[in-house]
């Protein structure tokens, strides 16, 4: 009896402990929705800073086949020559990724280039294609007011 008990509360740990694990692994991703948009609605960053929080989606992924997809995408990407880097970016997703180990880094993606905490990256149509398709993401802005 008190194998089966032994047994029952060892499953039980690992359990919890997949549990809390898989929580962590997620990309939080924020972005405007455009459909509220107006020609006179707020900038990105004032809708980032929450001073418009009827136009912020906030979405996550928690997909683990997408979260490993787009944690291996990321790991490729590689930093833009200073020399052509565009003065604007204009981003219209922001994505705070969880990796395994506690640490996040921060994806911007915009319409002339991306960054990584930071760091302008080389852009990859496929690591913003899944972002776009799992987030709920369907089209950036139009204009380039941003």
């Amino acid at each position: 009896m008190n194998n089966i008990k032994l047994i029952f509360l060892s499953l039980v740990i690992v359990l919890v402990s997949c549990h809390h694990k898989n929580l962590n692994n997620r990309i939080d991703i924020q972005f405007i929705n455009y459909a509220l948009e107006t020609v006179s609605g707020p900038n990105w960053e004032e809708v980032m800073r929450g001073e418009y929080p009827e136009f912020l989606v906030k979405r996550s992924i928690t997909d683990n086949n997408a979260y490993d997809s787009i944690l291996y995408l990321v790991s490729k990407l590689k930093p833009m020559n200073k020399e052509i880097i565009p003065d604007k970016s204009y981003p219209y997703l922001q994505c705070l990724i969880h990796y395994p180990d506690g640490h996040a880094s921060m994806l911007v993606i915009g319409r002339w280039y991306n960054s990584l905490d930071g760091v302008a990256m080389m852009d990859d149509s496929l690591l913003v294609n899944m972002i776009c398709k799992y987030s709920g993401f369907y089209h950036p802005p139009f204009d380039n007011r941003r």
